[in-house]
């Protein structure tokens, strides 16, 4: 089990991402996790690299974005140095509140808890006298009751600059003062305390604040306009203007289907609402503004089978059913009602052979009762359609036939036709319309009684089966008849199970992936070698004993110790045939199924076959390979070689999972490990994406050297901050745990369906101590995967089955599920 954190008080959202140099003060100042301030670097301040600007503010208006920006930070500057009245003690000195770090809660200045006096301050030295006019606070605790900004040229005479009688809002707070002030001293002068026993601060008596921030007046405030587009095709967004110095760029839209990289707008057969993020760049600093809505009109004209037509008026009268949304809907014209061909036949004189159908009402179509095939004309899509045809025959409790059409044969009435869509006309491909996921319904407008779906990928034509059996239960077979295309917002949607802490069937696997098809989820993680947490276990603490306890590596594998004692599993193993099948299988349903095998921690499974290779030092680390020793990095790259190269195993998926969690052993040599193993799995098979656990920002070390094509699964924001990985360049995955991690049988027995309903976001992370949002609108929020983690075999001294592991892995499919489509 990974740690685990409870709450979800809401943060405050920052408005501009630090990028460029500042990046390099997030990541070096991170010390690791778990020590005392005191014991990490004691850089001067004065040596923090710092922007040259940033965006101070970046407010919503009616017409787009209000931006203001700031110079440098003066506190960061080389003469600047902090003190303060008091300190909680040497791990919490006043130098920590102007360090360039506002994210470590370790890294903060605290006073003294004297409940006898409230009266402190955290005063800031510019060696001379400089202009101020904007200060940002980071309140560990927003317990000031009492507050003021105060200045002063002698340290002893001070003024007031600004005046607070309650407590902050939020545990940030920007103050921007009516005037610039004039001094060499600065200081935050609290002189009240709450002292409430609802939120402890009656006990908590002391001032913290992580990070103090002092300005020169606001540099610019400017508009960045929300982008107009006109309806019409061919169209390319028009970026913002900006005054000079700064400039402007595109970068990036939740639904990158409908805006390219290039700017290249997508004809649209509806309007679609879109948000675009933009960079502003001014003396070669770059920040990030957040996303702007706005809406693409649906084009006049669109491309169908490479001929340009013009859109039918609408029937605004004809919806999709209740429940069922689609991004571009289309209904048939009003001159355009589709009146199904055939005679119609009485119930009772019903034959198999003849296609029944009832009349059309208003525009829609009645297909509860039509004989009904599905078509494929390329001989990649005959398993989509085979196993499309068997799920429509269960759910219409009727046979639904397979057949494969020549090139110049036509559907007939009752088809429901599986296409490739090709390059169309003039060059333009379909991926600028649909993308690697997306598809287009067709629903009767081209031809009397045929429906096609058509993608670009075997993936976008079963997400469009999918749609289409949702869309007939949901409309009792009455199906409207004009188009709809849908696509993902999200790239990553997923779901991983922990197979390596206890035994799970590839029959539990195969029903998991079918469930997650089912809604349109595209990832299945197998954690294929775990064991029990040492930790937490009853053994008689001694290394021999805790090599006793129980752990899996599920795969088939020929490694072998020189005695020829495998890795293996021996109570329930899947072999290199079944799994490589089982990979096969899932892509037919639009799930990939992704490996992983993790290590250097929680890998008793090896280490208990080749003890040599595992720490030695504790009990409690007998799990993790000792990274001192090269064999440990050779074992490693023999299992994934053994997968990767002299077998085909998993060469079905495009995306494997090196692991990369909770190690406990030389940070160095972690993050050394990370590199080598990542870079000789993308040596070994170049074509696949490489995903790990995010662990870096606990390490403290300099991780420069590794691939940002490297995704991250973030489980912790201790162990990785959400916004450091970003801003270092990692695309991010949420698996926070303290929102999508399942432990049945453990504390976290079932997600909480509320806030999952209520709260929950993809690109948000959510804690008891902070909330980090990153931007919709980037190529780099990937989506979220939860977990299920069986740390526990029993719950109430039961055994948990395989259909309670199902059950709580179902509870929460259908509303994570809507939420990363859309």
């Amino acid at each position: 089990m990974k740690e685990k954190k409870t709450g979800k008080d809401s943060g405050r959202l920052l408005h501009a991402v630090r990028v460029s140099k500042f990046l390099q003060v997030a990541v070096l100042a991170a010390g690791v996790l778990g020590m005392s301030a005191a014991s990490q670097s004691m850089t001067e301040i004065s040596e923090k690299e710092q922007p040259l600007w940033q965006v101070w503010s970046a407010e919503e208006c009616d017409a787009g974005l209000t931006v203001e920006t700031v110079g440098e930070n003066l506190i960061l500057q080389k003469k600047a140095k902090l003190t303060a009245d008091s300190e909680e003690g040497k791990d919490f000195r006043a130098m920590y509140a102007g360090d360039g770090n506002h994210t470590d809660e370790t890294l903060r200045w605290s006073s003294e808890n004297d409940w006898e006096n409230n009266d402190h301050w955290l005063m800031a030295d510019f060696g001379e006298p400089v202009s101020i006019g904007a200060v940002r606070i980071y309140w560990e605790r927003t317990n000031a009751k009492g507050y003021a900004l105060e200045y002063s040229q002698d340290k002893e005479n001070w003024q007031q600059a600004s005046v607070f009688e309650e407590a902050p809002e939020q545990k940030e707070q920007q103050i921007v003062l009516n005037e610039p002030v004039e001094a060499r001293y600065f200081r935050l002068h609290v002189t009240d305390v709450l002292k409430e026993e609802s939120d402890l601060s009656l006990y908590y008596q002391n001032v913290s604040v992580q990070e103090l921030e002092v300005y020169g007046q606001l540099e610019d405030c400017f508009v960045v306009e929300t982008p107009v587009i006109e309806a019409g095709s061919r169209r390319t967004l028009e970026l913002p203007t900006v005054p000079e110095p700064y400039s402007i760029s595109f970068g990036g839209a939740d639904y990158d289907v409908l805006v390219n990289m290039d700017g290249k707008i997508t004809d649209t057969i509806a309007d679609t609402q879109v948000e675009l993020g933009f960079i502003l760049e001014k003396d070669g600093e770059t920040q990030e503004l957040p996303g702007i809505q706005t809406k693409i009109p649906a084009s006049e004209r669109v491309e169908v089978d490479g001929e340009r037509e013009e859109v039918p008026e609408a029937l605004s009268a004809v919806t999709l059913p209740e429940g069922f949304t689609a991004m571009e809907w289309m209904p048939a014209s009003a001159t355009g009602v589709i009146e199904p061909a055939g005679q119609e036949i009485p119930s009772d004189e019903i034959s198999e052979a003849a296609p029944v159908v009832a009349p059309a009402t208003s525009s829609h179509s009645d297909w509860t009762t039509r004989f009904i095939r599905v078509v494929y004309r390329d001989e990649e899509l005959e398993r989509t359609a085979q196993l499309f045809a068997t799920e429509l025959s269960g759910q219409l409790l009727q046979d639904v036939s397979v057949e494969k059409l020549a090139d110049t044969e036509k559907p007939a009435e009752g088809d429901i036709v599986l296409n490739f869509r090709k390059a169309v006309g003039d060059g333009k491909e379909w991926t600028q319309t649909l993308g690697d996921e997306g598809y287009e319904l067709n629903l009767e407008a081209e031809s009397p009684g045929v429906i096609s779906i058509s993608a670009r990928t075997k993936r976008g034509v079963r997400w469009g089966c999918m749609a289409l059996g949702q869309l007939w239960e949901k409309s009792e077979g009455q199906l409207p008849a004009g188009v709809l295309r849908d696509y993902p917002a999200w790239s990553v949607r997923g779901f991983g199970i922990d197979v390596g802490r206890r035994p799970v069937s590839l029959e539990l696997l195969y029903r998991i992936a079918e469930e997650l098809s089912k809604h349109q989820m595209n990832t299945l993680q197998i954690h294929l070698n775990d064991n029990q947490i040492i930790s937490q276990s009853d053994y008689d603490g001694t290394k021999e004993g805790a090599r006793q306890l129980y752990a899996g590596f599920r795969l088939e594998s020929d490694v072998r110790n020189k005695a020829g004692q495998s890795i293996t599993s021996q109570d329930l193993y899947y072999s290199k045939e079944e799994f490589a099948q089982f990979i096969e299988d899932a892509a037919v349903m639009g799930v990939e199924i992704v490996p992983e095998i993790d290590t250097p921690a929680h890998s008793l499974a090896l280490t208990k076959v080749f003890p040599k290779l595992g720490l030695s030092g504790d009990p409690e680390s007998v799990d993790q390979l000792d990274l001192s020793n090269p064999a440990a990095q050779k074992l490693a790259e023999t299992i994934w070689s053994e997968y990767l190269t002299e077998s085909d195993v998993f060469s079905g998926t495009g995306t494997v999972h090196i692991g990369m969690d909770e190690y406990f052993g030389n940070q160095k040599a972690f993050v050394d490990y990370m590199k080598a193993l990542s870079d000789y799995v993308a040596e070994a098979a170049p074509e696949k994406t490489i995903r790990m656990w995010g662990s870096l920002s606990k390490t403290g070390q300099d991780y420069s050297g590794l691939s940002r094509k490297i995704q991250l699964q973030v489980w912790d924001t201790d162990w990785a901050d959400p916004q450091e990985m970003y801003d270092a360049g990692f695309s991010v995955i949420n698996s926070l745990s303290s929102s999508l991690y399942l432990i049945p049988g453990g504390g976290y027995d079932r997600l909480d369906l509320d806030f999952l309903e209520k709260k929950w976001q993809p690109n948000v992370f959510e804690t008891q101590e902070r909330t980090w949002e990153l931007p919709r609108w980037s190529s780099r929020t990937l989506g979220a995967c939860y977990m299920l983690w069986n740390d526990y075999a029993s719950q109430d001294g039961n055994e948990i089955t395989e259909d309670g592991l199902f059950e709580r892995f179902a509870e929460p499919l259908d509303i994570l599920a809507r939420k990363l489509w859309k």
